[in-house]
């Protein structure tokens, strides 16, 4: 569980210093991926929702690829959260300009699912 922890907070680390590095050249955004609108309370009531299923999976779970996976995506949606809560919106300043400006923890989530998808297709089972 230690190690699980460790790359938790080394990558909230790793993404909250890179939005301070890139700060002047970022964007704030206050709304979800691609800049979809919603309501706060909406958000929070959401967000809690699907971080305690992740936590759910992640104990569950005995597979070291699926934890890992879930770890990464975990790391993103609380690195995102700490933007929300202490910036007022999530910090963007990855712009390849092809796709929506995005950050780290976007990176992240988005690795963390693949390997999920990867898992399932490997294992032929759900998470």
């Amino acid at each position: 569980m230690k190690k699980y922890l460790a790359i938790l907070f080394f990558l909230i680390i790793a993404d909250q210093s890179a939005k301070f590095v890139f700060l002047k050249n970022s964007i704030c955004n206050k709304n979800l991926a691609w800049n979809i609108p919603i309501a706060p309370g909406v958000f929070y009531f959401l967000w809690l929702i699907i971080f305690f299923l992740l936590i759910y999976f992640f104990l569950k779970s005995k597979n070291y690829s699926e934890r890992i996976a879930l770890t990464f995506i975990l790391s993103g949606a609380v690195s995102n959260l700490v933007d929300r809560i202490f910036r007022g919106c999530v910090i963007d300043f990855i712009d390849i300009k092809i796709w929506p400006i995005f950050n780290l923890a976007d990176i992240y989530i988005a690795i963390g699912i693949t390997m999920l998808f990867i898992n399932l297709i490997k294992n032929k089972r759900p998470v």
